[in-house]
């Protein structure tokens, strides 16, 4: 979820009750407000009624009978009728129909006389205006909730303008760019901050990227060296005729461990280089005619083992990566096929699903899912093999979104490849 839906949403979430509870509370006060000016108007009529009683004026006083709106009756002295008011029904002889009203009801002594008094008003004017006033009111407020929920999102998206800058400013960042730019101050001090510290954690990875490639560039210059010497020495030694038996054991097994040390030296200068994304150009390289080529290359290998091959796809598969790396990848994982394979075994090449599938037969037991990928995880005794080939492909297809998966199945060892099609 982005942070500005995150933040809009809890605008939402605390805007709705205060407005609910603002209009709730607005209404009751109008309705106490009208209620009051009903209250008001009764009494004011109530003294209208006194003043024409006093006056005799019995023709006004017969008119608001008649209409049904007052009520006005002559009772003993000492009858006290305590003040009421309270809503009630009146039937309305225009209307022909009983209308909501309010009624005060009390005793008015006048000239002498005690009068029981009740008047009642229509509040049908009031109630229809509520209605009326309760609609605008909330169609205002709908208006206002939409007016400052959309003023609060282009706010809050100029304020978060910078962080998102920053954030697309680290997405893109990468410890190989030649064209190294900083990140600029701004005007909201948390985010200056935040731009300073990150120019400052991207210039110690660029340094530190540039100072660990130097260092595996000039370690394994100095390592392939005196291991070039070390094994051109030892030819010369070999081609010595004085040398004995033991002698000339002894001499193999040195050129065995350095040729071993010189490509472990080789592969975890691999392993650096892609760990640190320095084959970034990529290429659509078609798998099939790789696979001949990199059985080709390894024809001897594979005849002296009497390993049979076998195609069974006539699809076409390709990947997007660099071509470069595409040639280790296969070539690791065939030569895997080929050293961990037995003799007159088979090798299966499919592809399925846009898949592909690389089956050896071989030892008669499932291999650990996980840890076959492991650097120096070796699961057979032979020398040469220096249990970095698996670690490699792996590295590779995690730097191209590739996945590779292992499984045992009808007794073959099947190493799996699928891409990620962005």
């Amino acid at each position: 979820m982005k942070l500005l839906t995150k933040t809009s949403r809890y605008y939402i979430l605390f805007t709705i009750p205060v407005i609910l509870f603002s209009a709730i509370f607005i209404y009751f006060f109008l309705l106490n407000e009208i209620g009051e000016s009903n209250e008001s108007i009764l009494l004011t009529r109530v003294k209208v009624i006194e003043n024409y009683i006093a006056k005799g004026n019995t023709t006004v006083l017969n008119v608001f009978e008649v209409n049904n709106e007052v009520y006005i009756k002559e009772i003993e002295k000492d009858r006290i009728i305590p003040q009421t008011i309270k809503d009630t029904l009146m039937y309305s002889e225009i209307e022909k129909e009983y209308i909501s009203s309010k009624m005060i009801a009390l005793n008015s002594i006048v000239n002498g006389k005690n009068y029981q008094i009740k008047v009642w008003k229509s509040t049908i004017e009031y109630d229809e205006l509520m209605e009326v006033v309760s609609v605008v009111f909330i169609i205002l407020l709908l208006l206002l909730f939409l007016v400052t929920a959309y003023i609060n999102s282009r706010i809050s998206k100029l304020i978060w303008t910078p962080f998102k800058n920053t954030l697309d400013y680290i997405k893109d960042f990468s410890v190989n760019t030649t064209d190294y730019k900083k990140l600029e101050s701004n005007e909201i001090t948390e985010f200056s901050e935040l731009n300073s510290s990150i120019n400052h954690m991207t210039s110690k990875m660029i340094s530190d990227y540039k100072n660990q490639k130097k260092f595996a560039e000039n370690a394994s210059h100095e390592f392939q060296t005196p291991l070039a010497i070390i094994t051109g020495k030892i030819d010369l030694l070999l081609q010595e005729n004085t040398l004995n038996e033991n002698t000339m054991k002894l001499l193999v097994s040195i050129e065995e461990a350095t040729s071993r040390l010189s490509r472990i030296n080789k592969s975890l200068l691999l392993l650096s280089k892609i760990e640190n994304q320095q084959y970034e150009k990529t290429d659509t390289v078609a798998l099939l005619p790789l696979i001949e080529k990199v059985v080709a290359l390894n024809e001897d290998f594979i005849f002296d083992k009497k390993i049979q091959f076998v195609y069974k796809t006539n699809e076409e598969l390709d990947f997007r990566i660099n071509s470069e790396l595409c040639f280790v990848l296969i070539n690791n994982l065939i030569q895997n096929a080929v050293r961990h394979n037995v003799n007159n075994g088979k090798i299966t090449i499919s592809i399925k699903d846009e898949t592909l599938l690389i089956s050896n037969t071989g030892v008669l037991e499932p291999l650990n899912e996980v840890s076959i990928f492991e650097r120096f995880e070796k699961k057979s005794s032979s020398t040469n093999s220096i249990g970095l080939g698996l670690a490699i492909v792996k590295e590779i297809a995690e730097a191209n979104s590739i996945t590779v998966l292992y499984k045992y199945e009808n007794n073959e060892h099947v190493f799996s490849l699928s891409q990620f099609k962005r």
